[in-house]
């Protein structure tokens, strides 16, 4: 018989005896739910917290439903799933508990939980509760008692742990990043799975690290009819080549998303000679998962480069780029774009 899963318990005893050397409720793999495995797996990074005075304690859960085997939440109270500590904290605090250190009470060499299943018999009754929040916790420690970060005063048990969190959320000595909505390489699904499953939950792989340093998104100059209008007077397009470019603008706005997002790595001290373009497609293919390609301009050289399927020379996403360097950078394309009297005589006859 398969016990039902609990996320919330108030002391140890209650989650070994809902255990009972079974089969583990909280991983995806098959194996024993033995104190051991629970202690070193999943009690090792428990979140204590108070609810309406009681003390008690969530733990990381391994099932299926956190997607590729990565460790993550699931809310007692609402059943949100949330694959990072801190937005776990963070949410179930938004709920109306209070975030405190573990609680327990000592007698001797004894370390006995409280719990509202076996209440402390009146002789062992601690003076003062011990269930405190995180900020009133740190008020009370002694000077040195724990590292504060320089940057946003959070208080850490462990020199190590406060490194890691100066460089995850203050570090600046790593290549800049734009976005990533979820790492694709089956070899960093491996790496976080192996972590996960030796104990270590919510390890991610460098590309996922690296969105902490994610810039804050600020929209492109959109692109005017007037400039396009003004590359067809100058034979730079075709009437076809506007005429698309016209169009797939116009659906790009409707769908409230940018037509054309350059990327100028200049910016961040790198090589400036190639500028990257995410251009809206309205398609969903193998080249553009996302309803977006990827298009490159050599600035040296003046080529082009676009993982459009449609193997021509000029497609309408180099067609759109162009149209937003001949607005915005025109100095970049010098000769770049070309103009052809036999494609303007044609033109001028249809």
């Amino acid at each position: 018989m398969t016990s039902e899963r609990v996320f919330v318990f108030v002391d140890e005893e209650e989650l070994f005896s809902v255990m009972k050397d079974a089969d583990c409720l909280y991983c995806r793999i098959p194996v024993t739910a033995s104190k051991q495995h629970l202690k070193k797996r999943h009690l090792r990074f428990a979140i204590y917290y108070k609810d309406a005075g009681i003390g008690r304690f969530s733990i990381p859960c391994y099932c299926s439903d956190g997607g590729h085997g990565r460790s993550h939440w699931h809310c007692p109270m609402c059943s949100k799933i949330l694959h990072r500590t801190q937005n776990y904290k963070i949410h179930i605090t938004n709920h109306g508990v209070e975030m405190t250190d573990k609680s327990s009470v000592s007698d001797g060499n004894k370390l006995r939980f409280v719990s509202k299943f076996s209440p402390l018999p009146a002789e062992l009754q601690p003076t003062t509760v011990l269930l405190e929040s995180l900020q009133t916790h740190s008020e009370d420690k002694t000077p040195g008692s724990k590292a504060a970060c320089q940057k946003c005063g959070i208080l850490f048990t462990t020199t190590s742990n406060l490194r890691r969190h100066e460089r995850l959320q203050h570090g600046q000595d790593q290549q800049p990043i734009l976005c990533i909505l979820l790492c694709e390489l089956e070899e960093c699904w491996d790496f976080m799975k192996a972590q996960a499953q030796s104990g270590n939950p919510g390890k991610e792989c460098r590309h996922l690290v690296r969105t902490n340093h994610a810039q804050h998104y600020v929209p492109p100059p959109p692109l005017s009819v007037r400039s396009l209008e003004e590359m067809r007077d100058k034979h730079l397009l075709s009437a076809s080549e506007k005429h698309e470019c016209q169009e797939m603008n116009s659906r790009a706005c409707v769908q409230g998303v940018d037509c054309v997002y350059p990327v100028f790595w200049g910016e961040h001290d790198l090589p400036e000679r190639c500028v990257f373009f995410s251009v809206y497609t309205d398609l969903e293919d193998k080249w553009c998962q996302f309803g977006r390609t990827r298009v490159s301009f050599d600035s040296k050289s003046g080529s082009w480069k676009c993982l459009c399927k449609h193997k021509r020379s000029r497609c309408v996403h180099k067609c759109l780029c162009m149209w937003w360097l001949f607005q915005e950078r025109p100095e970049l394309l010098q000769d770049a774009l070309d103009v052809h009297p036999e494609r303007a005589l044609n033109d001028d006859l249809c």
